[in-house]
């Protein structure tokens, strides 16, 4: 698109000329993605290619809502700077109406907290050689590095985990049985949820029950254009839970009291908010705040923490070719690489794999691994569902409702089959993070049908150059219908991964945190628990009591989830 637009004059001259630099060097490399080579790569018709190119170079305002298919492919950042450059070219950047730079009032897009490390504390950050973005300070740690760390004990054996609004092994991490095993290398776990998941019921040596939204006060700054919101407890916590925020101020304070200088969680929230000139209490009574936003601020120097008028960066402009690319051995323009395995990059596996399978589809009933437990919106969407085309499921051999197998080089899952005419018939789609809180929750039983139902079986460690993205969204695959002789949940063997994982029971906590509820106190554990789960420690050296029977693995109101009102 953005070579149609140069070759057409469609873009905004007098603002490339003003504030972008590198044009000349992008408009070359867009001449390697003629039209008829791009209809081929994506399968739209040249035709709507160009449609599309011509709308944006034609409007007088234009912007774009982008969600995770940009972000969840292993070349994201190319593909971004690809997407903004369409924006950018043709001056829909500042105006009302087009791409803003929005207000701040917490900038976390990089992480934050680097000034309490010493330079030997950060010179231990994982995955800095490999990833010049993490030495740069980007306060992350590439996922795949951490596994590696985790399998090899390299650069250093990591000690404690704390897990906290993640369930890795059923969302947010690929491989499942990997990340299983790797994670058995773990002295001490401790996890942070509201619900038993399989991440807590597999790993976690403590369990910190935390509050619903009802049960405590927080904070929400928001993604994007920001602005203060804010969330008033309704009722007390119940049992022994404690807000994420509280639980997370505790054990800060307790390792690292500097950096935790807050006597409140709601002192630490007033704090987020002292650019606003109000205080949390009082944020409560006039959220949501916004602050002070204005138009075509490179115009008027509001970018800039030298006043000057301008962008954020080295050169002062939308930089097209990135000079902090450049500088850190990345490559300074957008590119685009063909996703492996695919159609064009594997034929040899086309045969075996006919399929192009796209994950995460999104549902509004559930967001990622949540809300399986609450019987309303699980009977919104009571089983993981297979998008597929028509003609494709007739090829096939199967219908709407079958149950089938989604198989490639890397694994399996189960999905019932939706037909539906919004995929091709080359495509199927399959919605993520699957596990029943229902099922037997033993870990050599199926550990809540996770090996038979997520579909991150099917997606492999694999980061992008810069180490982020992740192909989730396109892979290949085969489907197959289930046999009536497999229609019982398929148990995995899982005795490779807990035989032998431990070879002594991890050390405890101090006695002095007595908010940790303990697994080997049952009768302590919070009431919203002691009606379902306790956490199971993996392999031979488990510290936790014998979890419930099957038929108990869930609370009642639970159990019957899968039966909905008509």
């Amino acid at each position: 698109m953005a070579n149609y637009l140069v070759e057409n004059d469609l873009y905004d001259r007098e603002f490339v000329d003003l504030w972008c630099y590198g044009f000349e060097e992008l408009a070359e490399r867009a001449r390697d993605y003629p039209l008829d080579e791009v209809a081929e790569i994506t399968e739209i018709p040249a035709e709507e290619i160009a449609a599309a190119a011509r709308r944006i170079g034609a409007a007088e305002r234009a912007i774009l809502q982008w969600g995770v298919a940009i972000d969840q492919i292993k070349e994201t950042i190319p593909t971004a700077q690809a997407v903004l450059a369409l924006f950018e070219i043709t001056g829909n950047i500042g105006k009302p109406g087009t791409m803003q730079q929005p207000a701040s009032i917490l900038n976390y897009a990089a992480g934050w907290g680097s000034e309490f490390l010493t330079p030997e504390q950060e010179a231990k950050r994982i995955g800095q050689e490999a990833h010049p973005l993490i030495k740069m300070g980007f306060q992350e740690c590439v996922t795949d590095d951490y596994i590696r760390c985790l399998e090899t004990g390299e650069p250093y054996p990591i000690k404690v985990a704390w897990m906290q609004t993640t369930n890795p092994l059923a969302c947010t991490g690929v491989d499942a049985k990997r990340t299983l095993a790797a994670h058995m290398n773990i002295d001490t776990i401790v996890v942070v949820d509201l619900f038993m998941t399989p991440t807590a019921m597999a790993l976690a040596d403590y369990f910190l029950p935390a509050c619903t939204y009802a049960e405590r006060n927080g904070l929400r700054i928001g993604d994007g254009a920001q602005r203060a919101e804010t969330i008033n407890k309704a009722i007390e916590p119940l049992g022994e839970s404690r807000s994420d925020m509280q639980i997370t101020l505790d054990i800060g304070k307790r390792i690292s009291p500097e950096a935790w200088p807050w006597e409140t969680v709601e002192d630490l929230f007033s704090d987020i908010l002292e650019e606003t000139g109000h205080s949390f209490e009082e944020m409560q009574e006039l959220a949501p705040g916004y602050p002070p936003f204005d138009y075509r601020m490179h115009e008027k120097g509001l970018l800039r923490t030298d006043g000057n008028p301008g962008f954020q960066t080295a050169t002062g402009r939308i930089e097209l070719w990135s000079t902090l690319y450049n500088s850190l051995g990345l490559d300074p323009l957008p590119s685009y690489e063909e996703p492996v395995p695919s159609p064009r990059s594997t034929p040899e596996l086309t045969g075996e794999y006919p399929l192009v399978l796209t994950t995460g589809a999104r549902v509004w009933s559930m967001f990622h691994s949540e809300h399986r437990q609450i019987p309303r919106m699980r009977a919104l969407h009571p089983e993981p569902l297979v998008y597929v085309n028509p003609a494709t499921a007739a090829q096939h051999g199967v219908k709407d409702g079958d149950w089938v197998w989604l198989e490639n080089q890397h694994g399996r899952c189960k999905r019932q089959v939706r037909e539906t005419p919004i995929v091709n018939e080359r495509t199927v789609s399959t919605d993520h993070a699957w596990w029943r809180p229902e099922a037997p929750c033993e870990l050599d039983e199926g550990l809540y049908d996770l090996w038979d139902l997520t579909v991150e079986n099917l997606l492999p460690y694999d980061c992008g150059t810069s180490g982020f993205g992740a192909n989730y969204k396109n892979t290949i695959c085969k489907m197959y219908p289930v046999g009536k002789e497999n229609r019982q949940w398929e148990q995995k063997d899982c005795s490779s991964i807990t035989s032998g994982a431990r070879a002594a029971t991890p050390a405890r906590w101090p006695a002095s945190l007595s908010m940790a509820t303990r697994a080997t106190s049952g009768a302590s554990r919070c009431t919203r628990w002691a009606r379902g789960n306790t956490p199971r420690r993996r392999g031979s050296t488990a510290i936790c009591p014998p979890p419930p029977t099957s038929a108990t693995c869930a609370p009642t109101a639970l159990r019957r989830v899968m039966s909905p009102p008509a």
